[in-house]
């Protein structure tokens, strides 16, 4: 089994858009078992999964506490794949998800803002020795702001996704009734973006 934690200091930047777009795109790819583990309080994802009809990850919430005996549980059942979706904040239950997984994944936006934020986040990898990769996500369309952001985070010394996800009215749209941006527009651009780069993210496991 294999444990993927999306985490990032700053909110906004799309860690549970991601999550759930990754996790239905894992089921999509071949994985035969996936699970999410939702440990952000506002529980976006577990609202997702219960308006989805389609095929749907496994679902699970937790915290700090049991996050642990959520992954074991996860082992027990024999579940490929694990995602954990964690809360926008550098604390403890962050620290733990990142301690639990074989990768992490740092979403982070174009602006300045969100590349300042990186930091912290980098700093929980760095502590726990964890291999990590960066996804710019929420691209700014015709903007050089993006090729900048890829230029400054390179000093982080992590792997950059080359597919940037794009700021797309069809990510969100997805998640209207549960689906995800695949199943509601698989021809589409937002889609193709969704591919490449789980199967660029896929390439870092070990």
């Amino acid at each position: 089994m294999q444990v993927v934690t999306l985490l990032a200091q700053k909110g906004g930047v799309g860690k549970t858009t991601l999550t759930l777009h990754y996790a239905v795109e894992a089921l999509r790819q071949g994985f035969s078992r996936v699970a999410v583990i939702d440990t952000d309080p506002q529980g976006s994802a577990s609202r997702w999964a219960k308006r989805r009809a389609q095929e749907a990850p496994i679902m699970l919430a937790a915290n700090e506490t049991n996050l642990g005996d959520a992954v074991a549980a996860c082992r027990e059942n024999e579940v490929d794949l694990v995602l954990i979706d964690t809360p926008p904040h550098v604390e403890a239950s962050t620290a733990n998800a990142a301690r639990l997984a074989d990768l992490c994944v740092i979403p982070c936006g174009s602006s300045v803002l969100d590349i300042e934020a990186i930091g912290g986040t980098v700093a929980i990898l760095d502590a726990l020795d964890k291999p990590g990769v960066i996804v710019i996500n929420r691209g700014r369309h015709s903007s050089n702001v993006n090729a900048s952001a890829a230029r400054v985070l390179a000093a982080y010394e992590l792997p950059i996704c080359p597919t940037l996800v794009m700021r797309r009215a069809t990510l969100e749209d997805a998640f209207i009734d549960g689906r995800a941006v695949a199943e509601l527009d698989a021809s589409g651009k937002a889609a193709a973006e969704i591919t490449d780069s789980w199967s660029w993210i896929t390439t870092h496991l070990p």
